[in-house]
């Protein structure tokens, strides 16, 4: 029995209602995600509230200079797809890597939770906000016994 994908949109956490945007996509790129769920917004001037944000890049200064901004355009819930070119391109001076998307996500409060093959180019890294480790609980004190 032949390996089933699922379809790009669901992959990429394209559900109904989703607010998206896409970046820089390579010519053809937006048709491959049809058809999408009902009700999905493709937004390009939205400041916040975005649930699925797909960055194409090749370049690593631009990462860095434009991922602080789409992190704040991101919903609490949603993700940033860093989508970065592979193979004879990817040997490219300052071409990314899957480490270095890594590290960039980290120093504005980011970690990557899942990595997608796009099509025979692109992969992408699915970055979310760092969860927050519940706070320990600290021991209770103990009173000094008045028998003592």
């Amino acid at each position: 029995m032949p390996y089933l994908l699922a379809p790009l949109p669901s992959m990429l956490g394209i559900r109904q209602g989703s607010k998206v945007c896409v970046i820089n996509p390579p010519k053809g790129f937006v048709q491959k995600l049809n058809p999408l769920p009902d009700g999905v917004e493709f937004l390009i001037t939205a400041r916040t509230g975005l649930d699925v944000i797909l960055f194409f890049t090749e370049d690593k200064l631009e990462l860095v200079e434009r991922l602080p901004a789409l992190a704040r355009a991101m919903a609490v819930t949603g993700g940033i797809w860093i989508c970065w070119p592979q193979g004879a391109d990817a040997a490219k001076r300052n071409a990314l890597s899957e480490e270095f998307i890594r590290l960039a996500a980290l120093e504005v409060g980011l970690v990557d939770n899942k990595l997608c093959t796009l099509d025979e180019l692109w992969s992408a890294l699915r970055l979310v906000w760092r969860p927050h480790r519940p706070r320990p609980e600290r021991p209770a004190r103990k009173r000094a016994s008045a028998e003592a």
